[in-house]
């Protein structure tokens, strides 16, 4: 079971969010997901049509037809939700107010975004991710700064030599990256060359760099290397498996281990 959206603003994102994921749902799907009644539930549709554009069905609510980068997105972050909320809720704890900060995009990412968003702290953020800034920008403490270029249709981000360009004028106090894959011989991997690129560029013009990764991600190995895991400072993980942790740890790595919620019910 999803846990209890008792902030109406906080429920309603988890409508759309699971609608962007499945279509369409009924009234007594959404009670059962969000744990909330009937009357509740229908209200925040009729928010959601009003604001969002959302259809009304016989029962229930769907979204408009998506595009392909929606869908994709929407898919991956209804997978691993309590670890993503448990990871950002983490990596809030380490952003200092008015800091200046890296993200670069993802699923996770976009949790962290959301946590920035509900603590209303002041920060400068740049990143790649188109959606990532939007959701931002709700904050009206937060200055977003999206890095322009070559906006991948897969992705919702932008990458190449121009993004590369913009982010190494900027001086950031932490960048957060959340690779393709993680691992203790491979460190930060990604699938595309100008992810791991722009990730590199970001990680060498902080400080400080805090790598996000499901538990997933340290099972995984992609074909491009970013950075060792000695340009890391910590990994941020739901993780449970002590063997891959071990290694990391005879890396050096700084771990902060969260609730992956794993045996929950989600």
């Amino acid at each position: 079971m999803v846990k209890i959206q008792r902030n109406p603003a906080q429920r309603q994102s988890e409508i759309k969010r699971l609608l962007l994921a499945h279509g369409a749902l009924s009234v007594d799907e959404l009670c059962a997901l969000v744990a909330a009644s009937p009357a509740t539930i229908r209200r925040d549709l009729s928010h959601l049509q009003t604001a969002l554009g959302i259809e009304r069905t016989h029962g229930g609510a769907a979204m408009q037809p998506l595009r392909p980068a929606e869908q994709n997105f929407a898919y991956r972050e209804s997978q691993d939700v309590e670890e993503k909320r448990a990871i950002a809720d983490a990596a809030l704890k380490l952003i200092e107010p008015g800091s200046t900060i890296f993200m670069n995009d993802g699923s996770s990412i976009m949790a962290i975004a959301k946590a920035i968003v509900a603590s209303g702290i002041e920060l400068f953020v740049a990143t790649p991710a188109v959606n990532v800034a939007t959701t931002l920008s709700e904050n009206p403490k937060a200055t977003v700064c999206l890095l322009g270029g070559f906006v991948r249709q897969t992705s919702l981000a932008t990458s190449g030599p121009f993004a590369e360009a913009m982010a190494a004028q900027i001086n950031a106090d932490l960048a957060l990256i959340s690779p393709d894959g993680l691992g203790a011989e491979s460190g930060l991997t990604f699938t595309h060359a100008s992810d791991a690129a722009l990730a590199k560029c970001m990680s060498d013009k902080a400080r400080r760099t805090i790598a996000i990764a499901v538990a997933a991600k340290l099972r995984r190995t992609e074909r491009i290397g970013a950075l060792p895991l000695s340009a890391v400072s910590e990994v941020i993980t739901g993780c449970q498996d002590a063997a891959l942790l071990q290694a990391l740890r005879k890396r050096g790595v700084k771990l902060t281990l969260v609730d992956s919620g794993e045996g929950k019910d989600s």
